[in-house]
């Protein structure tokens, strides 16, 4: 049997066995073939978790994102143009907005019900962030309540950052897009409150969402 059909082999029987059932064969497969391996990683990575937090998952299974390609998702590609001219291109958290010319550097548009869980691209499920914002959204770090208050988790702790980049915003709420039809809606940030952050919130006082 050539190399060829034998790696078809391996991803044939892969196809066949149950997931989580890492028998001999496929163990063997995955490491003759180190691009099954990132194509399956891949193939998690992109329909599970957003691209911000990838790195952080590989890091933390041993694989390094350096070498694995992300493949272009169903998106459109105008989605992170239309919400940062919605929020005019600040972090709707912070107000960060450097730029290197006409170029922003470290602002992203950030999916709040991830596509990866059918969420739309579209502005009303979009927040402009700074990189480090971002991902700390992506990771619970913080949610916003239905009246756009950012709440901290109560699970937060450091010594270095946390205030400044998190616990002098508690409370307050975000920037708002320049039209309110591109507010979030309610349902996203329901969801994200429910799917993605880490509860409880920090004490905010009486009138908490």
């Amino acid at each position: 049997m050539s190399q060829t059909q034998e790696k078809k082999s391996y991803v044939s029987l892969l196809r066949r066995i149950p997931p989580f059932a890492l028998r001999r064969p496929v163990v063997l497969a995955l490491k003759n073939y180190p691009a099954l391996l990132w194509s399956i990683a891949n193939e998690l990575l992109e329909s599970n978790f957003p691209g911000s937090i990838h790195e952080d998952i590989l890091a933390a299974v041993g694989l390094d994102d350096d070498v694995l390609q992300h493949p272009h998702r169903r998106r459109d590609p105008m989605f992170r143009t239309k919400v940062l001219t919605a929020y005019e291109y600040r972090c709707s958290v912070c107000n960060y907005d450097v730029r290197l010319g006409i170029t922003p550097l470290g602002l992203e548009a950030a999916h709040i019900k991830w596509h990866q869980a059918g969420g739309p691209c579209i502005e009303s499920n979009g927040l402009a962030l700074c990189s480090i914002h971002h991902k700390m959204f992506d990771r619970g770090a913080f949610t916003l309540s239905d009246k756009f208050e950012i709440l901290v988790s109560e699970n937060v702790n450091g010594s270095q950052g946390v205030d400044e980049w998190l616990l002098k915003y508690h409370g307050g709420r975000i920037r708002r897009p320049r039209s309110p039809s591109y507010s979030p809606e309610f349902h996203f940030l329901r969801w994200h409150r429910d799917q993605v952050f880490n509860a409880p919130s920090r004490y905010l006082g009486d009138g908490l969402v």
